[in-house]
């Protein structure tokens, strides 16, 4: 592997000297030759943080010249190509670093390409940065467990219960980094005999093997070998299923490993958060046909892939719902599913209970307002899209709210009102969708 180190310091330089044309471009160069460099990734956007802190970042030039990435990187994003949308973000936030839509869709880019060093330092800079972003810290939190850095997790999931002290996916988590801590304390001074330490020893190298998420093919491949051997004497463990399906998942047989955790949920019915990974991972596979279909470009496939998917979801989440009827965040994707299966008044149902959640009220109020239209209620629908609109604040989420407010006008004939709902898109994002056209079409109408 090439020695990069030196170039990172000449980036570090080139920040204290305020340089930072400079430092993006070095920090750029490292990125194109290693793209899973975290500290690289990190100095990056902490250089672009430094930079915006002295000297505030134009939002007219960000339209101007940046809008054209944001659109790159949700094609590529839509089309599973993770690593470019990666790349598209990046380019954008040269031009906007503190975005939190093209952060947050970095990181997730990143995550989805498999450069996991390089998404944990985006989450982690950003989450630094602006320590009110709960999704950043919650992403961060979640890659550094899978790292085995349990203290660097517990302290992201902290910082996220401030936030909001009732999210169930930090709450879960800090009880489930106490018990782990509590494991790892115990052990190896309890042992009372020579084989008990032998075993402490063969058991403190397969938890430091198995905290580790940059495994080599090698090492997965020896791991699995020396699981199967197990499960053929022990068919029934659901550890061991379950240490199997995270190996598949490393090597991309996400079929495999949901067949290992569907035994496992078979085996352990009373394990709500062992269910909950294996719909998670049953509904990545279903994603996994979806994109495969659209890549050799059979819209026939993806279509019929795309609504099994939806059914799926709303399936998962129906469960999850039964099983926890308080949790408004599982019944906010729940109203999302059943609308994608055109389920439209038990979504509004589900929707209208989710608005209760503030960190889904704007985008459950903009679903409602599509239901409503859909239900050919359009002066509810606008209602709700105003309300979404009004809790989407400066957000990505805005654009889209603006769109959909804009369309219906357009539908309804009201085109003045088409036209400033367009317009106020066009200042933030003149690459947004097909705005300029609909806008130059309403003109000429």
């Amino acid at each position: 592997m090439v020695d990069l180190s030196k170039h990172l310091e000449n980036a570090a330089d080139a920040v204290k000297r305020r340089n930072f044309a400079l430092a993006v471009k070095i920090y750029n160069q490292v990125l194109q030759i290693q793209p899973d460099y975290g500290e690289a990734r990190s100095g990056l956007h902490k250089a672009l943080f430094t930079r915006v802190s002295q000297k505030k970042s134009s939002k007219l030039t960000a339209v101007l010249f940046g809008s054209v990435h944001l659109l790159t990187a949700a094609l590529c994003r839509m089309t599973g190509q993770h690593g470019a949308a990666a790349r598209a973000y990046e380019r954008y936030l040269v031009f906007d670093p503190l975005h939190e839509g093209a952060n947050l869709g970095l990181g997730n880019a990143l995550e989805r390409a498999d450069w996991l060093s390089s998404a944990l330092a985006v989450f982690s800079a950003y989450a630094e940065q602006q320590p009110r972003c709960l999704p950043a810290s919650r992403a961060a939190g979640a890659l550094l467990y899978e790292e085995g850095k349990l203290a660097e997790a517990l302290k992201m999931y902290e910082q996220a219960l401030k936030v909001d002290p009732r999210d169930q996916e930090s709450l879960k988590a800090r009880k489930d980094l106490a018990a782990e801590g509590a494991l790892q304390s115990t052990g190896i001074e309890k042992a009372e005999s020579s084989r008990d330490l032998v075993k402490d020893k063969q058991l403190q190298q397969q938890l430091e093997k198995r905290s580790r998420t940059q495994l080599t093919p090698e090492e997965i491949e020896e791991e699995l070998e020396q699981l199967e051997e197990q499960l053929q004497e022990k068919p029934d463990d659901v550890d061991l299923l379950i240490r199997t399906a995270k190996l598949r998942e490393l090597q991309k047989d996400l079929q495999g490993a949901l067949d290992c955790l569907e035994r496992a949920v078979g085996l352990r019915t009373d394990d709500a958060d062992l269910a909950e990974q294996c719909g998670d991972l049953r509904l990545r596979v279903q994603e996994m046909r979806v994109q495969k279909a659209l890549a050799r470009g059979d819209s026939v496939a993806a279509e019929r892939a795309e609504q099994v998917l939806n059914e799926a979801r709303a399936s998962e989440f129906r469960k999850r719902v039964e099983r926890n009827p308080a949790d408004l965040r599982q019944r906010f994707e729940l109203g999302g599913a059943l609308f994608g299966i055109g389920q439209v008044d038990e979504a509004i149902a589900e929707l209208q209970m989710a608005v209760k959640d503030p960190r889904h009220k704007a985008e459950a109020q903009l679903l409602l307002g599509r239901a409503f239209r859909s239900k050919d209620l359009f002066d509810v629908a606008l209602g709700q899209l105003e309300k979404a609109l009004e809790a989407a604040g400066e957000t990505s989420l805005a654009k889209d709210t603006l769109y959909e407010m804009g369309a219906l006008c357009e539908e309804q004939g009201r085109r003045e009102d088409a036209l400033a709902h367009y317009a106020r898109i066009l200042e933030q994002d003149i690459g947004f969708r097909d705005v300029a056209e609909r806008i130059e079409k309403l003109k000429a109408s």
